[in-house]
């Protein structure tokens, strides 16, 4: 047995607060709350991923929005021309897995549909694209129809086993994102799938061949959503540099509006070929 497992399921048992904020952010209607634009059908809720603190740690108990979802940003703009934008916050001195539990999250998206959205479409960046998919895999019956994924570290990163932020106050959320973690969730998790009705895209990003400087091609786009034939899309770009930077904000945009039908086995083993086998992969 991992010496994580036991870790791992105690952190689960635990009922720690979950603060999570949810605002529309296209049109940006301040304090006057959320309204479906007329004739608009579709709706965009941004996820963001970890945010480091290494100054003042109590930041994380409160639940920020990054840059890239503000309204000003421009994906948020980019988006707004075709979608109506929302961006979903969340704190971080929890572990990953406690935050999909939250009853609050599942109050946004039901939110979303009670407006009348008929296409409700979630896009998380990095650990926010994995919240997205423990979302959607247990609530299959749920409104949501599209998944993006971001750079996302299915199977965890090396990367959270380092010394940033306040590791006192995000130590659980940091460890929720290591290798043994996350592929102690898969392990829990495995009779879990992606609905059927749900598009799935993972967006791997890359510089060189391991993948995006921070989480590995394998864990972007891993073996059981390729089994599912879960579509993915290589981008020439780093972690952070994906979702901020304006070369790629019309690339995304246009790849999250796009219907994402599932693959073929003969399409996974193409792009497993190209990718993947050039990554080193065995």
């Amino acid at each position: 047995m991992s010496a994580m497992f036991p870790v791992f399921l105690a952190c689960l048992l635990q009922q720690a607060p979950v603060e999570i904020r949810f605002e529309q952010v296209y049109p940006n209607r301040g304090n006057e709350g959320m309204e479906r634009s007329p004739q608009q059908a579709r709706a965009v809720v941004l996820i963001h991923g970890l945010k480091i603190h290494p100054l003042h740690g109590s930041l994380a108990t409160r639940a920020e929005f990054h840059s890239w979802q503000q309204p000003g940003s421009l994906l948020v703009q980019t988006l707004g021309k075709n979608a109506d934008v929302f961006a979903l916050a969340y704190c971080q001195n929890v572990d990953l897995d406690t935050i999909s539990q939250s009853p609050a999250l599942e109050r946004a998206v039901a939110k979303l549909n009670f407006l009348g959205y008929r296409e409700i479409i979630l896009v998380g960046h990095s650990a926010g694209g994995v919240l997205a998919r423990l979302f959607v895999e247990d609530h299959p019956d749920g409104p949501v129809t599209r998944v993006v994924q971001i750079c996302a570290p299915n199977l965890g990163s090396s990367w959270a086993k380092a010394e940033l932020g306040s590791r006192r106050i995000q130590g659980l959320f940091y460890q929720s994102l290591t290798k043994g973690w996350r592929q102690n969730v898969c392990r829990l998790r495995k009779d879990k799938a992606i609905p059927a009705d749900v598009q799935f895209l993972c967006v791997l990003g890359t510089v060189g061949t391991l993948g995006d400087g921070l989480v590995s091609c394998q864990s972007q786009w891993p073996e059981d959503l390729q089994g599912q034939g879960i579509p993915v899309v290589r981008l020439a770009t780093t972690h952070l540099a994906v979702i901020h930077s304006k070369n790629t904000a019309p690339v995304l945009a246009e790849l999250i509006l796009r219907d994402q039908p599932r693959w073929q086995a003969v399409q996974v083993e193409a792009a497993r070929e190209s990718i993947l086998h050039k990554a080193g992969a065995p």
